[in-house]
């Protein structure tokens, strides 16, 4: 039985009652949140994202675990900061942080936000090139969220004609703008 979820509380108690759109719906809304402060904490992209993906998977495997949770981004903000500092600690020898390695993350972190944003700005610019049918799907199915047979009552258009429009469209950035598919759709959630 699928549930419909509209905040972080209810996400969580459909996580514990075993929703994998649950889990999906917490980590896609609360990734780059999660991501800026590892980011903050440890400065390594790979390691920040390696960390993320631990904590949800445990979250998925110890979901008949888990207790109530009245704050759930704080409650990730907390493991996933433990989460980093076991593996720094692991790998180091010492605990979070010292002043060096605050003041480069901090560094790192403002010129990763930099560059986010840049990339950012050529998405969108990229999108701006697309036929009008296409950046309105786009902007549908990224931006605001709204599944494909959401977008199909909106637009009268076949769910499966609106997949292979947006599927053109990824083709076409990913081309246009020479970067991953993965890192176009994490651009375009962001």
């Amino acid at each position: 039985m699928k549930t419909e979820f509209y905040d972080l509380e209810s996400l969580w108690s459909g996580l514990r009652d075993g929703e994998e759109e649950a889990l999906f719906s917490l980590f896609r809304d609360l990734y780059n949140p999660l991501f800026n402060y590892g980011f903050s904490l440890y400065g390594s992209k790979e390691n920040v994202e390696d960390a993320i993906s631990q904590v949800f998977l445990e979250l998925w495997e110890n979901r008949l675990s888990l207790k109530p949770v009245t704050n759930v981004k704080s409650y990730l903000f907390t493991y996933l900061r433990r989460k980093i500092s076991r593996e720094h600690a692991k790998e180091n020898n010492s605990f979070l942080p010292d002043s060096e390695m605050y003041e480069s993350s901090v560094m790192d972190y403002m010129v990763q936000l930099q560059t986010e944003e840049e990339t950012r700005k050529r998405v969108m610019n990229a999108i701006d090139k697309l036929p009008p049918r296409q950046k309105q799907l786009i902007m549908f199915k990224f931006y605001q969220n709204l599944g494909y047979d959401e977008i199909s009552e909106i637009t009268g258009l076949a769910p499966q004609s609106i997949y292979n429009n947006i599927h053109q469209s990824l083709k076409y950035l990913r081309q246009d703008l020479k970067i991953p598919i993965g890192l176009l759709l994490l651009v375009l959630k962001m």
